[in-house]
């Protein structure tokens, strides 16, 4: 006889993620830290003290998605910059560059999704089919 509390698959039990404890600052560098990494969603958290920063770059091959926890993380997102505030989340394309700095005068940090090309779709697509009481496939 199994209970169903044995039986009951690990992975299907929720995580939960901590972001204000799970934050970590360094005044050498920026700190990076894996949360999830399975190939089609990697999520990572980034603190960044004032002054520190990631430079320039894109992802050919991913979305990516951006939610500031703390503080204002200050990014040039194709071209355009802004100020992002505690709570907002921004999305974009694969191989858009982008940067992320802490100009202001508090530590900032930011959790970031990475999405292989067509995840958001994907998702997006299940949802507007849960939406209209349709059983996603």
């Amino acid at each position: 006889y199994m209970s169903d509390a044995s039986a009951t698959d690990a992975a299907a039990q929720p995580a939960l993620f901590d972001l204000k404890a799970l934050q970590e600052f360094a005044v050498e560098r920026r700190v990076r830290r894996a949360l999830v990494k399975n190939g089609q969603i990697d999520v990572e958290m980034a603190c960044y003290e004032p002054g520190q920063s990631t430079p320039m770059h894109s992802h050919p091959r991913q979305d990516e998605i951006f939610y500031v926890v703390e503080g204002r993380a200050n990014m040039c997102i194709g071209g355009v910059e802004r100020a992002y505030e505690a709570g907002s989340m921004i999305r974009f394309g694969p191989g858009i560059p982008h940067d992320v700095r802490n100009l202001g005068p508090t530590p900032c940090s930011i959790v970031f999704f990475k999405l292989a090309i067509g995840v958001v779709e994907q998702l997006s697509t299940r949802a507007q089919a849960t939406a209209a009481g349709k059983a996603p496939s």
